[in-house]
């Protein structure tokens, strides 16, 4: 009677034990075919490009400092010719 019961516990933490690891391969293979689809929606560099400009970026660009090649930046001239108008 002894025996029995050893046996029959063993089959059933063997069965549950076979469906545990089933269900973790199925899982990490599913993860593994569905992961690089998910980065690839999620990248920013592979969304398409707004080619419109709005007037606030091309007023942000002119505004930038030119660098020359001695190291010394100047700015372009709508900022330079606003700059020597006012007194210091």
């Amino acid at each position: 009677m002894n025996k029995s019961n050893f046996s029959f516990y063993f089959v059933f933490i063997s069965f549950f034990t076979f469906i545990t690891l089933f269900f973790l391969v199925v899982q990490k293979s599913y993860t593994n075919l569905i992961g690089p689809t998910k980065q690839i929606e999620n990248n920013n560099l592979l969304k398409p490009l707004d080619p419109t400009l709005g007037l606030d970026i091309l007023n942000e660009i002119e505004n930038r400092p030119q660098y020359s090649d001695d190291g010394i930046f100047e700015f372009n001239q709508v900022a330079s010719q606003s700059a020597s108008t006012t007194n210091f």
